[in-house]
């Protein structure tokens, strides 16, 4: 008997808002959906029909749409792809939608999102959420399915418990859950195909060039003399070359996933299948590149063999060295990008980063020794345990970096956001958030958080204050870094003379972006319709509430201004601090009505809860006492033992495996 299946990917933008911006727009090209196209090989290799595909994140359909393709498309399973866990509100719309048309359809959850497994079920139309990967998991549930399409409607929870990965409701509506799904072994894993891709537009064939992006929008590849060769593929596409990560900082969803890598031979199938779309430079997407030396030598010998430019992100500062980096530079890579987060060696310790700032400055300083364009991204700020003089750490280092480049600051660090930490399920920080009382524990706050968090950024206005810091200090933590920055760069280079190459180099790069404008297709020249049915609210008011026009002056204007940095700190900083703070309280007080405010303002804050600085005292604490999992089981040994089975079983779900 054959068994209707249908995987969607899900959106992560607000439903009933304006897109962010439309995706032939972004300097980066899509990344292809790669769990979705893995589970249809999976499928397939185990006997069952291809699944369709409904890619209803790159066309992004109204509710109509969505409407009609499932009455023209009745499915006995739909498995809905939440990669990040900001796409709650697409879940609750969409599952809905779904049950509307096809109540008999089982409805499947899988992708970060499952960490908040137990809200998802209780209060979506999602009927079975899959923790861990779902590639196997996914196959169980058509075996299911199959042996009991004839039954009645009902879900049979003890069957069901039998497929690892599988979270679901009892008859008493507490959540069962059957452990972490199983990873497929390197043999077993699949590169994306873009003709299975092509299946998911609809027809819309034009959106598959969404996948690709011209090399001149990516400032890394630019920055290469080699990316202008005469017969250079033009396209950049984005590719993984492994699975998973072997990191676990403590902000991360991805920690404690495993980490697999893929065969070679199909590597390089993929390679000449991007060949084909004119493909000449990779953006490496992996969490973890480089853990696996062995085999990312052998990636990059494929990468040369194939004339591929490349780059890569989620490079560890300890996984190279400058061996290391020598040889991927002479078989095409043109820039490495590290998780930094911070300078502060407290905070690294805090974020479970597990090596130090002199290793940061070692990977760094040495791929500008060597010639690879580093730029000095992913600073985050807003992790307990934060004070004025951790953000000054940071800003320490990145004028250390401006100085060892010797160019403008500003033309570093002018347009680089610094992140606040921002708690996602399934991680550390999440789960510290939750035992504080600063997200709630029940499911009505679990899913108003949800709400509040999906599509936003990691900025200060969404930011919770773990560290019961003042609010005045807490505004001032990002701009404080900039002003450090700017003033150890003068510092630095009062007896240096500029690298003119390297200014004429950046100057470059914008003429070079200037120079050929963005490519337009008819796929995103859908003028004046709104794309998510539900209604947006007042476009116009929402921007202008949008913009901290203070913090917008103060960084353009002030904190990366060298001759700002002549004016005393004890002056300059109260100045900037408190003109923030007025531009936090304006916020505050004149525009509750919107999401756009301080998640702080809506839940009272304990300044008890402050992480103790004898706690995370690196002169009286070693480096694992002071990570955020360390100070959890701590502070909250005795937390366990009142809880109910049911709320245990949440709890292994936002543990991971």
């Amino acid at each position: 008997m054959s068994v209707n299946s249908i995987l969607c990917s899900i959106p992560v933008e607000t439903p009933g808002g304006k897109l962010r911006r439309k995706r032939s727009e972004g300097p980066s090209p899509i990344m292809p959906k790669i769990a979705i196209t893995s589970i249809n090989h999976w499928t397939k290799k185990n006997g069952f029909p291809e699944c369709k595909f409904y890619d209803i994140d790159m066309l992004y359909p109204d509710d109509r749409e969505i409407r009609d393709f499932f009455e023209k498309n009745p499915a006995d399973i739909v498995g809905l792809s939440a990669v990040v866990s900001t796409s709650y509100l697409q879940v609750e719309r969409i599952s809905k939608i779904i049950k509307q048309v096809n109540p008999g359809a089982i409805i499947v959850c899988g992708g970060y999102l499952t960490a908040a497994a137990n809200t998802v079920l209780h209060k979506t139309d999602v009927d079975i959420c899959v923790v861990g990967d779902g590639e196997i998991a996914w196959v169980g549930l058509l075996n299911y399915i199959k042996k009991n399409k004839t039954k009645n409607k009902k879900i049979i929870t003890d069957e069901l418990l039998k497929v690892k990965g599988i979270a679901v409701l009892n008859d008493n509506n507490d959540i069962e859950f059957s452990g972490y799904g199983h990873t497929l072994s390197s043999c077993h894993m699949s590169f994306p195909s873009f003709d299975y891709l092509k299946s998911g537009l609809q027809g819309d064939n034009e959106a598959i060039n969404n996948y690709f992006r011209p090399f001149f929008k990516t400032e890394e590849f630019l920055m290469d003399n080699r990316s202008f060769e005469k017969n250079r593929r033009q396209m950049v596409s984005s590719i993984h070359v492994s699975k998973g990560c072997v990191a676990k900082c403590t902000f991360c969803q991805r920690g404690a996933k495993g980490y697999t890598t893929y065969k070679l031979d199909d590597l390089e199938k993929h390679l000449i299948q991007l060949k084909n779309y004119n493909v000449g430079f990779l953006m490496v997407d992996d969490e973890n590149f480089g853990s696996n030396k062995q085999y990312t030598y052998e990636v990059a010998k494929l990468f040369h063999k194939h004339d591929m430019l490349w780059n890569c992100s989620g490079v560890r500062c300890t996984s190279v060295n400058k061996d290391d980096l020598r040889f991927y530079k002479d078989h095409g890579c043109v820039s490495l990008k590290f998780g930094i987060e911070s300078g502060s060696q407290t905070m690294l310790d805090i974020m479970e980063k597990k090596f130090t700032v002199e290793d940061i400055k070692n990977a760094l300083f040495s791929c500008y020794d060597i010639g690879l364009y580093s730029p000095p991204l992913g600073f985050m700020v807003g992790m307990p345990g934060e004070s004025l003089e951790t953000a000054k750490a940071s800003g320490k280092l990145l004028g250390e970096i401006a100085a060892k480049l010797r160019v403008p600051i500003v033309k570093l660090f002018g347009y680089t956001d610094l992140f606040y930490a921002i708690p996602l399920v399934g991680t550390p920080l999440y789960d510290y958030g939750k035992k504080l009382g600063l997200i709630g524990n029940s499911l009505n706050e679990e899913e108003a958080y949800l709400k509040l968090v999906s599509n936003v950024g990691a900025y200060k206005r969404y930011y919770i204050n773990f560290n019961g810091a003042p609010m005045s200090e807490v505004v001032f933590w990002d701009i404080l870094v900039f002003l450090e920055a700017t003033k150890i760069y003068k510092k630095l280079m009062k007896n240096k003379e500029l690298d003119q190459k390297m200014i004429d180099k950046l100057d470059s790069v914008n003429d070079t972006q200037k120079q050929n404008p963005n490519v337009k297709s008819k796929y995103t020249e859908k003028k004046g319709s709104q794309i998510f049915g539900g209604g947006g609210g007042d476009d116009k008011t929402h921007n202008q509430i949008n913009k901290y026009f203070v913090t917008d002056f103060i960084r353009k204007k002030v904190a990366l201004n060298e001759k700002f940095a002549a004016i005393p700190r004890f002056i300059l900083y109260p100045m900037v601090r408190y003109s923030l703070y007025f531009e936090y309280l304006l916020q505050r007080f004149f525009f509750k009505d919107t999401n756009n405010i301080h998640l702080v303002t809506n839940r009272k804050v304990n300044r008890k809860i402050r992480i103790k600085p004898e706690e995370i005292d690196p002169i009286k604490t070693n480096q694992k006492d002071r990570s955020l999992r360390s100070i959890i089981q701590k502070r909250f040994k005795d937390y366990e033992k009142n809880l109910s089975s049911a709320e245990k079983r949440v709890n292994s779900l936002v543990g991971g495996p």
